[in-house]
């Protein structure tokens, strides 16, 4: 009995200690906004704590500052963004942090909350594009996701002995594997 109800405890503590930021700055987080309203009319929301998250597309350390252009995701479990190509768009994190592209890299998952600060009109390809400007109060930086083979058991000898090949039934012939 102990014993299981040390475990329930130690499961519990864990799943407190898996939140990316504290909750005394969550709870002054707007987690109505979204990043298409942000992009409509930034000014409006201009000093207002919001969470966003997705993937970077670059990062480019300046005098003073770090500059991260983010390709959001809807949030999911602990604030992760979601694997999905739904996106409301792209958003500029400004920290005065040093962070290193080769960490900070293109790709990599981000999650950030901090204020609005305004935004800035750029160029994606052709087209103007307005991008919202986030201060980077408190970034997450998840862990990069594991190669799927780590999911598959692998066979010492290859492929399962009942099937060894690209061959419809095996390498024997006919369609019967016991001759």
């Amino acid at each position: 009995m102990r014993c299981a109800l040390l475990g329930l405890a130690l499961a519990l503590l864990a799943g407190c200690a898996t939140a990316p930021f504290p909750e005394s700055v969550m709870r002054s987080v707007n987690r109505a906004l979204t990043v298409a309203e942000l992009r409509q009319d930034s000014g409006a929301y201009q000093g207002q704590r919001v969470i966003v998250g997705g993937d970077i597309i670059s990062t480019q350390p300046r005098a003073g500052l770090t500059e991260v252009e983010l390709l959001t995701h809807p949030l999911g479990n602990g604030d992760e963004p979601r694997h999905t190509d739904q996106s409301d768009g792209r958003v500029l994190i400004r920290t005065n942090q040093f962070l290193d592209p080769a960490v900070y890299a293109r790709d990599r998952r981000l999650t950030v909350v901090g204020p609005v600060v305004g935004a800035e009109e750029r160029r994606i390809g052709e087209l103007p594009y307005r991008y919202p400007i986030i201060e980077g109060e408190y970034i997450k930086l998840w862990p990069r996701d594991p190669p799927a083979a780590q999911f598959y058991p692998s066979y010492p000898w290859g492929w399962p002995s009942y099937y060894p090949g690209p061959y419809p039934y095996g390498p024997w012939p006919g369609p019967y594997w016991w001759w």
